[in-house]
This record gives C-alpha cells, structure tokens and sequence, in this order.
C-alpha cells in the first residue's frame, strides 16, 4: 500500500509540473492582415461561424455586411443602402443562428427603421422570405439600436426582439418578431402581445396596466438583454429606456409585476400594484422605501436626489449569488441636477428576478443596497455627438475562481471596473493612455495561453482625427484577470473618420480557420478590420468571447446557445466552452 501512494504522488506531481511546463506567458498578438474600405463599425460586433458549411466564415458589420473566409477573401456582401434589404447603419451587434433548426443560418441586423434576415445560401447573403421588419409605429419610423435572440417559448424556433428609438408617446419601442419575420404573437391570447408599448386597454395591455397604464421612450443604446426571471420555462425580455425606467417583459408582451413592496403613491392609483416599468429607479434605496413603499416625505426630485438614467445601458441576466435564480444587471449613468441634467457617475445596480411568491421581484439583491460606482465622467467640452460614448455593457463572468461571477464595464471616466458579486470594488484601471477623452470597448474574456486562467480583451477609440489630428485613440489591450497591462498595442492605422478614431465594437475572440489558435477580429471606425493571432493561445476557455456574449447577443455567457461544462483551475465552478455548429 505505502508503494502505491508513493507512486501516485509521484504521478500526480508529473501531471501538475507538466502543466506548469505547458502554461507558457501569455504572447504578444500578432498582426494578420487588414482589411480595408469597409466603411464605418459602431457597435456591432464580428462574428465567426461556418454557416452550416465545412469551413469558418468571418462576418465583419459595418453599414454592409461582409463575409470574408478564413484567409480573408472576400466570399460576399450585402449592401445597405435605398433599394437595399437593410438601408443604414448596423449599430447593434448582429445575431447569428439557425433560426428555424432547418440547417440554414440566418444573420439578422437592424438597420435604420428595419430588421433583416439574410440566409446564407449557395455561398451568398440572400434575404430570408418574409423580411425585412418593420419598426414605424406612431407615424414614426426610429433607429434600431438594441437587438437580441432567443427560443422565447421553447418550441424549437428563435425569435428576435429588437429595441428603437422611439419617442412619440403612442409609438411602440420594443419589438419582437418570429423567424419567419411576422410579428411574434404566443399562443391562446386575446390581446396581441407585440409591439410594446400599446394603447390598447383591458387585460393584458398597456394603456391601463395598475391603473396607471405603461409608457416608454426611446431605447438609444443595445437596450435589450433576455434570460429566464421567472418560474416558469418562458424567457423574459429585460428592456431599459431613456426615461429612468427598466422593465421586464414575459413573453406574451406584458410587463413582470413587481414586488407588493412596490405601490403606486399616486392619488388617482394609490396602492395599486406596480410592474417593473411602472417606477423610476432612484440611485438611493432609502428614497425607494420612502417613495415606493412608506409613501412618505416629499416626493423625490432630481434636483435634490440622483436617479437611474437608463438612455444607453445594455441589461444582462445573471445569477449572481449562486441560488439557482436569476437576476437582472444593468449599469446606468446615474444624473443629478436639472438645467440640464448632469450625470454624476455609471452605478450597477442588480435586481432580483420574480420566483416564489414574487415578494423580491426588482428589489435590490441583498448586499447591492448601495451601488458600486464609478468617476465623473470625462469633460466632453463642445464634443456634442462624436465620438459617441461606449455602451456599458456589463460583461458577467468568473474571472477570478470564487465560483461567483465578476461584473466588468467600462465607464465613461477613462476607467475599467471590475466589481465582484457581492458589490465590492475589486479593481479599476485607466485605459485614457493620457488622452482628453478616450471611451472602452465592452470587455472580452478568454484564456490566451491555456492555463485554464482567462485574460481580459478590449479596445479603445476617442476623437476624431478633425479635433486631435494625427493623435492615434484606437488600441488594442490585453489584461491578467487582476487588471494588469499584459500588452497594450497601438493599431497600425487609426482612420481620419469623423465620428471617431479607433475600436468602438467589441472585438471578438475565436479560431477563424481550425489551426486550434484564437485570433483577435477588431472592426474600426475608419481604418477597416483587423485581424490578430495569439500565438499559443487555444479555445479551451472563451468565457466573454463576443459582443454581449454570444452570436444571440442575449446578455448572458452561454455561448452560441449551446455550452459544456469542464473541469478547469477553479474547481468547482466550471468553465464553459463555446461550441460552434
């Protein structure tokens, strides 16, 4: 028996060595090639995807779609444009799936006052039957600026929810349709489900929901995320605007009641129940109680106090605490003061989802009472509209083998933040490079060395070359898990496009040609599309590997719908591997 213990340990200690042996430094990218007259990118992330074919495909989206192959050959485009399928900007990443589980893949962006569907079929981008969508309403015809997918109603088919800029008072902002491009409508109702908002009244409508009725506005930045919150199978649609609201919608278009913590202090509804979109979200949450729940004190105004400002704030669902529920994550920029209204810094704020008896539905989770934030923002000065500031979307993954997930975004004070589950501040760093202003991408997580320890992704953009010439913005940055530079690389061309300088999509991190080494796709403002290889990297750990997480941009790092479970460093939480069909 003392021999076989002797020579087991033996043998695990060959296996650990050895894995320190092979856990190489991470390496410095290498540049590939660049693709160029492509156009401008704005938040649209690449994409990577055979297409249903034997070979990886690169899907750059900038105002034409592009699909390159693994070399960069240029295989087909989709233009934009009048008398074009989709006529504008794709300013929200595009989703990839097999829509109808037929074995074609669709690519769906929104664009201008449209969604569209292109199949890919016979090697091209064709426009799928029955697109594109239209989202006018109101004798208005809005910007798509927030697009997500998901199997709502788990029948096997997936439906697409997109969210506009729509700020008539009648006009709808949320959006969802089937694949077949017809608007989505559930089974067995008696009231038509989608567009949201409507001015129908009675059950089940907008118009009178609690009394008070529901009324949104415009949705100005990837505004939609999706995740179950509930306890049933459906999958619920979280949606902010630009009115100090968030709400989460079943799938059946009505709004998620909220806690009976929450009730209407208005005279004409006092008492009534509130659902999720019916309350403004104060940053402080004695001012909710007194408000919301004591209906007590003067009613609360931002002259005096800070509210949520949801204008451009992608919502994530997560499971934060580890109890097998749900919660919704959003990061807003939190304003003061009117006249004009000022923002005073970015705020997470975690809401809990609806389970049991509904009595924690969007209360704050425990421990998340007062919300982790971030610096005043950069003075902009006379920079009105460009560049436009980032996103911050909230990128939800363990990074540091807690097995509870970390929260990271980047604000708009030059800083990355990273903010474990329990609201604690775990690091910051500055990504200005010493410039006036300079904005993040959304942040990318996955091992670049294979040691099973992820690394941390993003680029940089800030002002265009009209307002600091020849001064270079775009940089592509790679960071430990505890927020140190790794390599921070300058892009070898920065653009003269006048909306910006650099990177603003997230890039994406994948292996676009089967080598089994990821490689770095980086879409610009005005500098086209780069592509970086990592050398000794592998795809056995792409935690965060696309914008919003994966090609359904749901919000959630559950990869291209599907994942596996494997045994990694940070046992016993697991790390998942995306699977590409």
């Amino acid at each position: 028996m003392k021999t076989l213990v002797i020579l087991f340990t033996a043998l695990l200690s060959q296996i650990f060595w050895v894995d320190f042996l092979v856990a190489a430094p991470v390496q410095q990218p290498e540049l590939v090639r660049q693709i160029k007259w492509t156009g401008t990118s704005w938040f649209a992330s690449p994409i990577v995807h055979n297409l249903g074919t034997n070979s990886p495909k690169i899907i750059g989206t900038f105002y034409d779609i592009f699909v390159w192959d693994a070399d960069g050959n240029e295989l087909a485009r989709a233009r934009h444009g009048a008398g074009y399928p989709h006529p504008s900007r794709i300013y929200a990443p595009a989703v990839c799936a097999d829509l109808e589980g037929d074995g074609i893949y669709e690519i769906v962006v929104g664009s201008g006052d449209v969604v569209a569907a292109y199949e890919w079929t016979n090697d091209n981008l064709v426009i799928k039957d029955g697109w594109p969508a239209s989202v006018c309403s109101a004798g208005q015809c809005p910007e798509t600026r927030g697009l997500a997918a998901a199997d709502l109603d788990n029948d096997g088919t997936i439906e697409i929810v997109a969210t506009t800029t729509q700020t008539e008072s009648d006009g709808a902002q949320v959006f969802v349709f089937s694949a077949d491009g017809s608007t989505y409508q559930p089974p067995g109702l008696n009231f038509q489900a989608w567009p949201r908002y409507n001015t129908a009244t009675g059950p089940g409508n907008d118009a009178d929901s609690n009394g008070q009725g529901n009324h949104g506005y415009g949705s100005y930045g990837l505004n939609v995320g999706i995740g179950n919150l509930d306890d049933d199978p459906e999958k619920e649609i979280v949606v902010t605007f630009d009115n100090h609201q968030i709400n989460v919608f079943q799938d059946t278009g009505v709004s998620m009641l909220s806690s009976s913590y929450f009730s209407n202090r208005d005279s004409s509804y006092k008492g009534n129940r509130l659902n999720w979109g019916q309350f403004i979200r104060w940053f402080d949450a004695d001012v909710e109680r007194d408000h919301y729940h004591l209906h007590t004190g003067a009613w609360p105004h931002p002259d005096n106090k800070k509210w949520m400002q949801w204008t451009a704030s992608p919502p994530s669902v997560a499971d934060l605490n580890g109890d097998g529920q749900n919660e919704v994550v959003g990061v807003a920029n939190v304003e003061k003061d009117t006249n004009p209204y000022d923002t005073k810094h970015h705020s997470i704020m975690v809401l809990q989802g609806s389970y049991g008896i509904e009595n924690r539905s969007a209360r704050r989770l425990s421990g998340w009472e007062v919300l982790p934030s971030s610096g005043y923002p950069l003075n902009r000065g006379s920079r009105s509209w460009y560049p436009p500031r980032n996103p911050p979307a909230p990128t939800i993954v363990n990074i540091s083998g807690d097995a509870k997930p970390e929260i990271l975004y980047a604000a708009h004070d030059g800083y990355i933040y990273c903010t474990s589950a329990t609201a604690r501040e775990m690091w910051k760093l500055s990504i200005r490079h010493d410039r006036a202003m300079m904005y993040a991408s959304e942040i990318m997580v996955a091992d670049l060395n294979r040691d099973n320890i992820p690394e941390l992704i993003l680029t940089t953009y800030g002002d265009p070359d009209n307002i600091t010439p020849g001064q270079p913005h775009g940089y592509l940055m790679i960071l430990d898990n505890q927020g140190n530079i790794l390599y921070d690389i300058q892009l070898p061309q920065q653009g003269t496009n006048g909306n910006g300088k650099g990177a603003p999509a997230a890039p994406t991190v994948m292996d676009t040609n089967g080598d089994g080494t990821l490689e770095i796709l980086i879409q610009t403002f005005g500098a086209g599309f780069f592509t970086y290889t990592v050398p000794g990297s592998g795809e056995n750990q792409l935690l965060w590997p696309t914008a919003r997480g994966n090609f359904l941009r749901d919000g959630r790092s559950s990869g291209d719908g599907t994942i596996i479970n494997k045994p990694g460093r940070f046992s016993p939480a697991p790390i998942y591997i995306l699977l590409r069909n």
